[in-house]
């Protein structure tokens, strides 16, 4: 009769058991509040909360375990010091963690250990408990787990965590490594070693366990992700922009896919490939329109692009979504700016002047605006914008060069050299250098301004003006052969310098490189068709060739261009000569001869 009675109470704990793992949870329940009605124990009521617990039901399991609490508490005066006991409340502190209850959870997990000591989940579970509550002591749990049971895997990474959260990277990667020792294919184990040997600036130590990572899980998408910003950091941009790739292939969050996006169109333009980044960021701007960064950075790529009406657009939606943004009110001015015309630089210095009175301290704006009323030719005003940027903060290298500048133009050469020594005191650039070098030129001093771009050339190898300057330097000086190798480095870093293209080619017609002088006189046509000193040159060297007729063409172009020079006659009418066209040689003398006395007349 008992054993019968036994087995009709085990059938429906088997069937509960059975629908649980089978993740019917609901008829698992119903199963087990029938047992629980013919046999009321602890025993019961824990498993029953244990059910609810996978069935997301916490309240109704916090009620089952406390009722199993109820059991042992009114069948003993004291609750007895058993695992049993103590594995209630570790449920208890669980499903408090579930409900986000932390100080709940804290004390069920106390209890927890305070009933039996050797438990160490329990430990566990209140170290996680306080470090979420942002208590020291949670360390102290951690240690105490692993004293008990020194295979305790999460507690190793919780620990690892928690040195991690404090900068202790070395001391968090120890644990790491523990944790590894314990599970060797943990994926959570290399990724989190990985993501600390990130923060602790070991790149490529970084990069092999997020590989490992890789290797046991190919959807990881934040071993991707994180391996991504290594490659980055290293600069091997190659493999960054592969993982940034595969990431948005993957199935991933919106909010990476965002953050991949961004962290993708920032690594084009440190490539400057501001085509790729503007895409990038476009794309990132539909994930979220609201963001006015997105639209600030897309402005940026335009500018970069030359697209300065878009730009002026971009800058203009980050206005509507932010209307107090300095930088978008000083990024749209310089986009005016670049427009070339009167129009562009009166919008360009209301939005200047919108930044200043937002901010009367915002020295970019003080220094824009200054450039802005250079454009204008309000030097003195110019000046004082500079001025008072340099009063604002007073170690801003732009703001002294802009006075540089300045001062320049309005002749006070001597303050130009001061204000440019006075930003090469906070940094040295190669921009700052060959400005010094023109300053020195202008006072007559060669050698010094040979130093500065040589200084320039030597900080960045890539500065194309310095080379340039440095070479009209050379041709100064009748060092055609070195002044043709500068020009020809500029030229490699600045192929649209007309300048350089023009200069080289009266070089190599000095030098007597007929082909190589020709070549560059059809560059500079190209570069400028409208420049009369191109044609004049060139029509100098068809000259020396006895190329007569084509002479008289280019020159004939130069006067079309600039009729009014005097010398350019005099070389028509040397042309006419030769070819036999005295009448026509005699005028040009005239004409030229009437120019000059109308210019020594003023």
């Amino acid at each position: 009769m008992a054993q019968g009675l036994l087995e009709l109470l085990m059938w429906p704990l088997l069937q509960a058991l059975v629908l649980s793992f089978c993740q019917n949870h609901s008829k698992a329940i119903e199963c087990l509040l029938e047992v629980i009605a013919d046999q009321p124990v602890p025993s019961m009521f824990v498993l029953l909360g244990k059910i609810q617990m996978k069935a997301k039901k916490t309240k109704d399991a916090v009620e089952s375990f406390q009722q199993a609490l109820k059991i042992l508490t009114s069948s003993a005066k004291i609750l007895p010091n058993t695992f049993e006991a103590a594995e209630i409340y570790y449920f208890l502190g669980l499903c408090y963690m579930e409900q986000v209850s932390l100080l709940q959870a804290y004390e069920a997990f106390s209890l927890a250990v305070k009933v039996y000591s050797n438990y160490s989940d329990a430990f566990y579970q209140r170290g996680l408990c306080r470090m979420q509550l942002n208590q020291a002591k949670c360390i102290q749990d951690f240690n105490r787990a692993l004293a008990i049971n020194p295979k305790h895997f999460q507690a190793y990474l919780s620990r690892a965590a928690y040195y991690g959260s404090k900068g202790r990277y070395s001391k968090a990667i120890l644990n790491c490594n523990e944790a590894i020792k314990i599970h060797p294919n943990s994926v959570r184990a290399y990724l989190y070693r990985g993501t600390l040997k990130y923060h602790n600036k070991t790149y490529k130590n970084a990069i092999e366990d997020l590989t490992k990572t890789i290797d046991l899980d190919k959807i990881c998408v934040l071993a991707y992700y994180n391996r991504a910003i290594c490659y980055h950091q290293i600069k091997d941009f190659r493999k960054a922009l592969k993982d940034y790739g595969i990431l948005l292939l993957l199935e991933s969050s919106k909010e990476i896919v965002l953050t991949v996006l961004i962290n993708r169109a920032l690594l084009y333009v440190e490539l400057e490939d501001y085509c790729n980044a503007l895409e990038d960021f476009q794309e990132a701007s539909l994930c979220n329109p609201r963001n006015s960064k997105i639209y600030q950075a897309i402005g940026i790529c335009y500018h970069r692009l030359e697209q300065y009406e878009e730009a002026v657009n971009s800058f203009t939606q980050v206005l509507k979504l932010d209307p107090f943004s300095l930088d978008a009110y000083v990024a749209r001015g310089n986009s005016y700016m670049e427009y070339g015309h009167e129009v562009g630089n009166t919008q360009a210095q209301k939005d200047f002047l919108k930044a200043l009175h937002l901010n009367p301290k915002c020295v970019k704006a003080r220094i824009c605006l200054g450039y802005n009323l250079q454009a204008f030719g309000k030097f003195q005003k110019a000046w004082n914008q500079f001025t008072v940027a340099i009063d604002i903060d007073p170690k801003c290298h732009i703001a002294y060069d802009g006075r540089a500048v300045i001062s320049l133009q309005m002749g006070d050469t001597f303050a130009a050299f001061q204000d440019t020594n006075a930003a090469l005191k906070f940094t040295t650039t190669a921009q700052l250098l060959t400005n010094r070098g023109v300053i020195n030129q202008f006072m007559g001093y060669l050698n010094c301004a040979m130093k500065d771009y040589q200084q320039a050339i030597s900080i960045n190898p890539g500065y194309a003006l310095a080379y340039f300057n440095a070479a009209n330097i050379y041709f100064h000086h009748r060092q055609f052969s070195q002044a043709n190798s500068y020009y020809s480095k500029a030229l490699q870093l600045d192929p649209r310098n007309e300048s350089a293209v023009l200069n080289r080619a009266i070089t190599n017609t000095l030098l007597q490189n007929i082909e190589e002088a020709k070549e560059d006189f059809e560059k500079a046509v190209c570069l400028c068709p409208f420049s009369a000193a191109v044609y004049f040159n060139r029509a100098n060297l068809y000259r020396a060739l006895k190329q007569y007729e084509l002479a008289e063409k280019d020159i004939s172009t130069a006067l079309s261009i600039q009729p009014n020079d005097a010398l350019m006659y005099k070389l028509r009418a040397d042309v006419r000569g030769k070819m036999g066209f005295s009448e026509e040689a005699i005028a040009d003398y005239k004409q030229a001869i009437s120019i000059q006395e109308m210019i020594d007349a003023m």
